[in-house]
């Protein structure tokens, strides 16, 4: 298993250069689990077809689990 971690400030590109690494992967059939903690989800929309995802602070307060303060 192999871990790459993509930073740096806003606007650089990172979420497209995410995206087209995860898309380019996945065509020599391998695994990817891509994870963005980017509130706006830039770097996992485009790969699900513009679908927004559910964040981890989503499924929380869904589920009435997760109580701020």
């Amino acid at each position: 298993m192999r871990q790459v971690a993509i930073y740096g400030k806003g606007g650089i590109g990172k979420s497209t250069t995410t995206q087209n690494l995860t898309a380019a992967l996945t065509t020599l059939d391998k695994k990817i689990l891509q994870i963005g903690c980017d509130p706006k989800a830039d770097s996992t929309r485009m790969l699900m077809g513009g679908k927004r995802q559910t964040s981890v602070l989503d499924t929380l307060r869904d589920d009435q689990v997760y109580s701020p303060g």
